[in-house]
């Protein structure tokens, strides 16, 4: 796969989203496994995979692996099964052959919590070591109020006009209380301020200027992007 397959979902399900028979939910999570392989430095990423096993072993079931999902960094590969029911005995049999390899590693993803020591009871060695992990995707959990706690948060935080052009005037230069006074309300300014500096978007020098902090620049323009596809598909429909 290109780096533009992972621009955005319908971008990856254009390329690959093809079979009728696969549900979204198992598509979802390929997107999820590939975009996270290459922002990780899978560079060589691809998409449905059929690995060999060198040297073939006596039984031809043992030596093929299907992977939804593999990416090639340095000499190690990382193997991903995106699966949506309790684990197969097909399952199994690939982590069998993968625990054997010496350049691969495996990632079994779920969309939903799991108790590890499901899969992990027959390859103890393998989690402890780390060439299995088994993961959830926990934006597809049934319990969506802890994990995106904070990005709700940093949702409405963001939903307010006054805030977000506070925000847009950081992109062009560190602004202090007394520019902001001019054209905003001064109680209004220093709400903000006090909000942005606790959720660490911006962060303040010594001369009482205020400027986008690392994290700040990359959810403002995550957000801007956002906003941006949500107009365009609104457009589209």
């Amino acid at each position: 796969m290109l780096p533009q397959h992972i621009v955005d979902y319908e971008a990856f399900k254009l390329r690959f989203g093809r079979d009728p028979r696969e549900s979204g939910l198992h598509l979802l999570e390929k997107y999820h496994a590939a975009r996270s392989l290459i922002e990780n430095g899978c560079m060589e990423t691809f998409v449905e995979s059929t690995l060999l096993r060198v040297p073939r072993s006596r039984d031809p079931l043992g030596n093929w692996v299907v992977a939804d999902v593999c990416g090639k960094l340095d000499d190690e590969l990382k193997v991903v099964f995106c699966e949506t029911a309790p684990p197969t005995e097909q399952l199994y049999r690939d982590l069998g052959i993968l625990a054997k390899a010496s350049n691969a590693r495996a990632i079994v993803l779920y969309p939903f919590s799991i108790d590890p020591t499901v899969i992990g009871k027959d390859f103890q060695d393998e989690v402890a070591s780390g060439k299995l992990t088994i993961e959830r995707v926990c934006w597809l959990d049934s319990r969506l109020e802890e994990p995106f706690r904070e990005a709700i948060d940093i949702l409405d935080l963001l939903s307010n006009e006054t805030r977000i052009r506070m925000l847009l005037q950081l992109l062009e230069r560190p602004r202090g209380k007394k520019q902001y006074r001019v054209e905003i309300n001064p109680k209004l300014v220093y709400e903000n301020l006090s909000s942005f500096l606790a959720n660490r978007l911006i962060s303040e020098s010594l001369d009482n200027q205020y400027e986008l902090s690392p994290l700040g620049r990359r959810l403002l323009a995550e957000y801007l992007t956002f906003l941006e596809k949500v107009k365009r598909a609104l457009e589209e429909t």
